[in-house]
Parts: C-alpha cells; sequence; structure tokens
C-alpha cells in the first residue's frame, strides 16, 4: 500500500515542502529510504523500526521504501523520521490516510519512541502556513518556536504514541493541546540587566561615535592601549540599538533555528552580539563546513559582530569578510548547490596600537618593525571597509576615582531612535538604515550644498579618499545630521564625518 505524507527541509535559511512517500509490497523483507539523503537522514529507518517495535507495533515481512521528494534535492537532519514512521502506519493500515491530510509532521525519534528536538522548525513552519497547511505535529520541546507562525494550529506531542492515538481518535483525546507563543514580555523573563553605557566614565569622542555606529548601522573601529574600555564601550553597543521588529526577530530567530539554539521556544526579541575569540576558523566566522552551518557574521545578522584583538585574527579569516560587508551576505558553493545566508551586522572591532599596545607611550618597547608587521595584518580592503575609526585613549587615574557616571544608555537611545524614526520616514519599506544605501540611495538623500561639497572634495584630493570612501563619508554624513534632527547635510556634518574617516585612512601611516 501507498501513502503520501508532508513534511519539510531547510537549505540555508530556506524551505521546501517534503513529500514522504511510503510504498509497503511484496518482496523480499528489507527497508530502504531514498531522495538524496545525508547520513543520519538514512539512518533514520533504523530508528523507525526499533522504536516501532519498543511500542509494540511490528512490521510485516515486506519490501518497504521510503522516498523523500523532491528526490534530485540534497537533506540533512532527523526531523524526517516521525513523518516517515507515520507514513508507514498509513501504508499499514493502522492509521486512515485522511486523518493526515492537511498537516506537516516533523521530529527525530528516540528508541523508545520519545521525540526529539530538530532544527530548522521555525522556516519550515513558516513555508508550511504560506503552502495552505492549517496543522502540524512537531516535538514538545519545538511546539513553542514552531508556534510564533500565525495561520497554523501546532501541537507538540512529547512520544510517537500520542500521535498514533491523535491521529486515531482525535488531538484532544490524546491529551495534545495546541501551544501557544510566548509574548514579548515572557520573552525576556529571567534575564539579567542589560549592560549600560551610564558604567563608562569619560571617552566622550568614543562614546559619541558608538552613538552614530548605532544610529546608521556604521562599521567601527577602535584603537587604543589595554584596558582603555575598548571592549566595556563595544559590548554596551546593543543597548542603545532600536529593538527588532517582527519581521526582524523572526528572520533572526530563522537563522538561529538551523542551527538548533532557539532555547523554550523564544524568538529573539534583542539585536545578537557574537564575540568569536580571535583563534576561529573561516569556516566557524563565515559559516560553511562539511554540512554548512551559518557562522557568526550570519548569526550576528541585525545585530553586531565584536572582534577583538583584530590583528590576532588570521590575515585569511579578516579578507574572508569582504564580501559580507559589502553585500551585506554569505554565499557558501558546494557540489550540491549554492547555499545563501544574510549577514547584515555592525562590525566594531578594537585593536591595540602595538605588540605591547602601549605605542607611542615610553613605556612602549615595541621595534619599528614589529609595529609594522603587526599592523599590516589588517589589509587596506578591510580598513578601507571601516566608517568610523576612533582613538580610545588611556584613562586618567584621576577620572578613575572621580566616579562619576557617564550619560545613560536610555538618554542615548532616545536620541537613536529619532534618527532612526528619520530614516523610516525618508526610506519607508525599502531600507532599514542609513549604513545600507547603494549609490542610488546616497544621490538621492545626500544631496550637499556648496559649501559642504567644496569641503569633500577638498578631503578626498587631499587624503586620496577612495570613491567608496566618500560614499561611507555621505553615509556617515546623512546620520550625524539626522541625529541633529536636521533634514539638510551641511559642512559640520561632513566635517565630523570626514574625521572619523581620515582616522580610519591615516591611522597606519601616522603612526609608522
Amino acid at each position: 500500500m501507498f501513502s503520501t505524507i508532508v513534511s519539510g527541509a531547510f537549505c540555508g535559511i530556506d524551505s521546501y515542502l517534503v513529500q514522504v512517500e511510503v510504498d509497503v509490497a511484496q518482496g523480499l523483507p528489507c527497508m530502504e529510504m531514498v531522495g538524496c539523503l545525508s547520513r543520519e537522514a538514512g539512518e533514520a529507518k533504523q530508528r523507525i523500526r526499533v522504536a516501532l517495535r519498543n511500542i509494540g507495533i511490528c512490521l510485516p515481512p515486506s519490501r518497504i521504501t521510503i522516498n523523500l521528494s523532491p528526490a534530485d534535492r540534497y537533506k540533512s537532519g532527523t526531523a524526517f523520521d516521525l513523518p516517515s514512521a507515520v507514513g508507514l502506519l498509513v501504508s499499514m493500515g493502522m492509521v486512515k490516510a485522511e486523518k493526515t491530510k492537511n498537516i506537516l509532521f516533523a521530529g527525530e525519534l528516540g528508541l523508545g519512541g520519545e521525540l526529539k528536538r530538530v532544527k530548522g522548525i521555525l522556516p519550515i513552519v513558516r513555508t508550511a502556513v504560506e503552502a495552505g497547511i492549517t496543522v502540524c505535529i512537531v516535538p514538545e520541546e519545538n511546539s513553542g518556536e514552531a508556534a510564533v507562525i500565525d495561520g497554523i494550529s501546532v501541537y507538540g506531542a512529547s512520544h510517537i504514541s500520542q500521535v498514533i492515538k491523535a491521529l486515531r481518535f482525535g488531538m484532544k483525546e490524546a491529551g495534545l493541546k495546541r501551544a501557544q507563543a510566548l509574548k514579548i514580555g515572557e520573552q525576556d523573563e529571567g534575564r539579567g540587566p542589560q549592560e549600560d553605557f551610564e558604567d563608562v566614565s569619560g571617552q566622550e569622542t568614543v562614546r559619541r561615535a558608538a552613538e552614530i555606529a548605532a544610529a546608521g548601522f556604521h562599521h567601527m573601529l577602535l584603537v587604543g592601549p589595554p584596558g582603555s574600555g575598548k571592549t566595556m564601550i563595544a559590548r554596551r553597543l546593543p543597548s542603545v540599538l532600536p529593538p527588532l521588529s517582527l519581521e526582524e526577530s523572526l528572520e533572526v530567530s530563522a537563522i538561529y533555528s538551523v542551527c538548533g539554539r532557539l532555547e523554550g521556544g523564544r524568538i529573539l526579541q534583542k539585536r545578537p552580539f557574537l564575540a568569536p575569540h580571535h583563534t576561529a576558523t573561516g569556516a566557524s566566522v563565515i559559516g560553511g563546513g562539511r554540512i554548512p552551518v551559518p557562522g557568526a557574521v550570519s548569526l550576528a545578522h541585525r545585530g553586531v559582530l565584536f572582534l577583538d584583538e583584530l590583528p590576532e585574527f588570521g590575515r585569511s579569516v579578516l579578507d574572508m569578510l569582504r564580501q559580507p560587508l559589502e553585500e551585506r551576505k554569505v554565499r557558501i558553493a558546494r557540489s550540491y548547490g549554492n547555499i545563501e545566508y544574510p549577514a547584515d551586522f555592525i562590525l566594531v572591532a578594537a585593536m591595540n596600537p602595538c605588540p605591547c599596545g602601549y605605542y607611542p607611550d615610553q613605556r612602549c618597547r615595541c621595534s619599528q618593525a614589529q609595529i609594522q608587521r603587526y599592523l599590516g595584518r589588517i589589509s587596506g580592503p578591510i580598513r578601507d571597509r571601516m566608517d568610523l575609526c576612533v582613538e580610545v585613549p588611556g584613562m586618567e587615574t584621576e577620572k578613575l576615582f572621580q566616579r562619576e557616571p557617564g550619560e545613560s544608555s536610555a538618554s542615548m537611545r532616545r536620541r537613536i531612535r529619532g534618527a532612526r524614526r528619520m530614516q523610516e520616514k525618508r526610506f519607508g519599506s525599502s531600507l532599514r538604515f542609513n549604513g545600507e544605501m547603494g549609490i542610488r540611495e546616497i544621490e538621492t538623500y545626500c544631496v550637499l550644498d556648496e559649501e559642504a561639497e567644496k569641503r569633500l572634495r577638498q578631503a578626498a584630493e587631499t587624503f586620496s579618499i577612495s570613491l567608496r570612501g566618500c560614499h561611507k563619508v555621505l553615509r556617515t554624513a546623512r546620520t550625524i545630521a539626522d541625529l541633529a534632527g536636521e533634514e539638510n547635510i551641511n559642512v559640520y556634518h561632513i566635517n565630523e564625518a570626514v574625521y572619523y574617516r581620515l582616522s580610519a585612512g591615516t591611522y597606519w601611516e601616522r603612526k609608522i
């Protein structure tokens, strides 16, 4: 007997429906799974056989064939265990076929029949809704995550026996309740207080740069001696960023879902902050692997990627950032197809001016060759992609003991929200931040008066600022004007933007 069950799979963060076709026919007793499967997906036949036997269901001595269609697309993961088992029960006549129509099944089977959590449920359920499916049955641990999507009834089961009983007698009789998505207030329960800029004393120039970066989603480089507060400031940047919209939250949560990193069915409400160690490999930062998974640049999507001790990262790893910084996405090529992950993040990097960290202070003992070699680990194209470069001076001892609190994150956030509202009014739904503007948007929204244009031309000619650099100056100036609540960019906004740009472009030359 033949049966078809609906399930789903994902490629990157894009998902598609899978038809699990099961046929039980006369022939040499065996069970085969086909359809371009990974090793763990093909091992489902062993888990299904043992799980059904342990709940008292013996498979007939027949030839069992399970096909996952479309058969030409590579499928990985363990989410096909449950739909394959249900399809087998339908083909054996233990469950009526009409009971499984318009229902999506996904879940991993334990050897005792337990249903275990799987990856990628959020994008799979979202695709199911678009296809008109109205019910899905998933492991209980995935139910809160799946229930975030509107337009579908989600039921979480902890054991396959519950699923069988629900298909025979109904959801209520099997004790399956419709899962409810957690409310936004419940999402944040149990989480500690967020770090605040109030803890930062002094460093007004760096705080100003951080505010500009947060308001316009600009990349920022912090240079200074050890203990000057570079990491402290970078870690407080998420506290002034605007909250994720519902669309952004689902987009970021889908990335974490395919990685299996959504805990307790909670979708992300705060912008992510990723800080990989400088020993991280290219695959862990950019993404990839034998079975590709998102890297740190994708996990930081719509948030902050912080690279501390920037020159200590491998130069090849840093150069891999060129494309994501420019295109805001990552493309990974494999023999079975290309995978694309989003990577729209703020890059915040921190570094010392020399190997010991104290140049040009008299405590520095580094030679010029050592300084050149240290700074040379960061290529020119990477430096050219930094919008803001700030020198972070060491704190004076007197200021340390004054204990005067700095401006709070809440105060900075009010100005940033005002700038954000101006950007929303300007761009509508086409763009989110000034840092995302392309050439056409720059020509439309960054019109300069005669004095401001003259200043930019003079800076570009004097300091050999590249065309990309000029565009970044204009984007930064547009954000500075938004923070001031002004519609037009004037010479003062250009001067401040050029100051940060020249710091980024000439720092290496000034230090050597």
